[in-house]
């Protein structure tokens, strides 16, 4: 405990003679220097204002080491920590200073006298660096094997926040250094140490993210046994998390290390196989090529040990599947010949999807059965399948929605193929249907499809649903005309088309009494196929057999009655 009250006091003292020799300088050579320049002055007044602070801090420096000493428990470690924050904004301005110097001897200004306190201070800086780095290695403690998850996660945190001021503090004592060698001075004791301590801290780091992930191997192992073991899982939660912050710390000591022109590749190596990301540091230097000869090393190793077994699994995989889609083959073919068989009334589409579903299953039993082969584990996969298949159908609403209404179309049969149907606001002929949608080919010849839910919750018309249909047809003639003649008329033009049906019996009467004419009506049951012939060939031979019988068709009418009592009074009017 004295060795270490000496010690400091011993710093205290050079850091307060350093303090009196950087105020006491400027008057020493007041009077050698010569008039100077306005901007020279300016230089001179922001270098005095930052020795200024510069002898501020460092007597915050002297305050706290005097005050640490006969501290104990918590107030010392706390004192530790001031000290060693103001210990890092000392060198901090330090080197802005030594900074500022230089900027004014590239720019043609030396300033002999600010030159010496820069090299006063820069050999200062090993010192003061320690005692920097000793405080905060001193508070760097691993965590203890028995602690929960949460509070090994906090230890964590704490390792990873004292490593990161160590990485500033090396960068600082990288920019003492280039700074160092500007002014002429020998830094390579400086540099060697620095190198020393920057491959040890890269070795550690590499220790710790090597633990890290033998510890992810083996919480994996632990979780894949007791999937709903919460304290599991989240000590692999937590231990890949360290993973990547161990890697991320490894990255930034390489990049300190690469500053000092040292060999890095090993560590860039670790640190993508440990988080798979390749960075840009990475893909200098050869570190590629290395991992490229790497990755081809492993995989003749594994070509060599594991290939036989390999090729034999992926030969049965073929097989299984080669097979599975010829058997898939003869399922269609089999279930298409059963439905042929079968009386049973199926629509076109409900028959394409039964020899479908017939091929698919057997194929992706197929599927199934060849993945178990080559050591996929199928429970996890159908879990996987399941979870993927309603968040598919989460977002695909409407998608599902036509097919629902497909499935309806298709239990329902309101239609089929080939019928002319009147539905969704289309007119047509059904040409394709699917659970999605419906095809249907507009009697002009024009291709539309329709959603299967606007279908569904529309009406729905199939006029050629029925084997027979009625051909009704109006006849209007002349009040004139003779009635049992026009009955007459009709009646032997309906006897005499034979596609009309004997059965329903046609019907001609009288029906109505129009303001213009005297309606008759012609119903006829016809095949449905038949239906437009019969329609324009009723037409055409009625109206010429009532032109052959003087049987006329009257316009529409009206009688008109002016009033002759009192003459009319025409007035013409001329615009002016």
């Amino acid at each position: 405990m004295n060795s270490i009250d000496s010690g400091v006091r011993l710093q205290a003292l050079l850091l307060l003679l350093l303090s009196i020799i950087f105020l006491s300088t400027p008057f020493a050579y007041a009077a050698d220097i010569p008039p100077e320049s306005t901007a020279t002055q300016e230089t001179k007044t922001k270098l005095d204002k930052l020795l200024k602070s510069i002898t501020t801090k460092a007597n915050s420096v002297t305050q706290l080491e005097g005050s640490i000493a006969g501290r104990e428990g918590l107030s010392r470690k706390i004192m530790a920590i001031r000290l060693a924050q103001a210990r890092d904004a000392l060198l901090e301005s330090n080197l802005d200073f030594i900074g500022a110097v230089l900027e004014q001897q590239k720019d043609g200004q030396p300033l002999p006298s600010y030159q010496e306190k820069a090299k006063i201070m820069l050999a200062s800086h090993r010192a003061l660096a320690k005692n920097i780095q000793t405080s905060i290695v001193a508070q760097i403690t691993m965590p203890a094997e028995d602690l929960s998850a949460a509070a090994e996660a906090a230890a964590y945190e704490r390792i990873f926040h004292h490593t990161a001021n160590l990485d500033h503090l090396y960068l600082l004592l990288i920019n003492s250094i280039n700074f160092a060698r500007q002014l002429g001075l020998d830094a390579s004791a400086d540099e060697a140490q620095l190198k020393n301590d920057l491959s040890s801290r890269a070795a550690n780091v590499s220790v710790l993210l090597e633990l890290a992930r033998n510890d992810v191997r083996g919480f994996q192992a632990g979780v894949a046994v007791l999937p709903d073991d919460t304290e599991l899982m989240a000590r692999l939660n937590l231990a890949k998390g360290r993973i990547h912050k161990l890697a991320a710390a490894l990255n930034e000591t390489v990049i300190l290390m690469n500053q000092l022109e040292m060999e890095t590749t090993s560590y860039h190596e670790l640190s993508i196989a440990a988080t798979g990301q390749i960075t840009a540091e990475a893909l200098e230097g050869g570190v590629m090529k290395m991992l490229i000869l790497g990755w081809g090393k492993e995989m003749s190793r594994l070509l060599i040990e594991e290939g036989p077994d390999l090729f034999l699994k992926l030969l049965i995989f073929i097989l299984i599947i080669v097979a599975a889609r010829k058997f898939s083959r003869v399922g269609k073919k089999m279930t298409e010949m059963a439905i042929r068989r079968s009386d049973a009334k199926l629509s076109l589409l409900l028959r394409r999807m039964l020899i479908s579903i017939s091929g698919n299953i057997i194929l992706i039993l197929g599927i199934l059965i060849a993945l178990s082969q080559i050591g996929i584990s199928l429970g996890p996969l159908l879990a996987g399948l399941g979870v993927v298949g309603f968040v598919v159908g989460f977002a695909l609403q409407d998608v599902l929605s036509n097919f629902a209404s497909g499935m309806m179309i298709l239990i329902y049969r309101p239609f089929d193929v080939g019928d002319l149907v009147d539905t969704g606001g289309v007119f047509g002929k059904v040409n394709q249907m699917s659970l999605v949608n419906t095809t249907i080919l507009t009697l002009d010849n024009q291709t539309i499809v329709i959603p299967n839910n606007k279908i569904w919750g529309d009406v729905i018309k199939n006029v050629t649903s029925q084997v027979h249909r009625r051909v009704d047809l109006l006849f209007g003639v002349a009040y004139t005309d003779n009635i049992p003649t026009v009955e007459k008329i009709l009646q032997e033009v309906v006897d005499a088309d034979k596609r009309i049906l004997d059965e329903p019996e046609a019907i001609v009467r009288l029906h109505e009494l129009g303001d213009s004419s005297v309606n008759f009506v012609v119903r006829s049951w016809v095949k449905t196929e038949d239906y437009w012939d019969v329609y324009w060939a009723l037409l055409r031979t009625v109206k010429m057999r009532f032109d052959e019988e003087g049987i006329s068709i009257p316009f529409p009418q009206r009688d008109m009655h002016l009033d002759t009592s009192e003459p009319l009074s025409i007035r013409i009017e001329q615009n002016p």
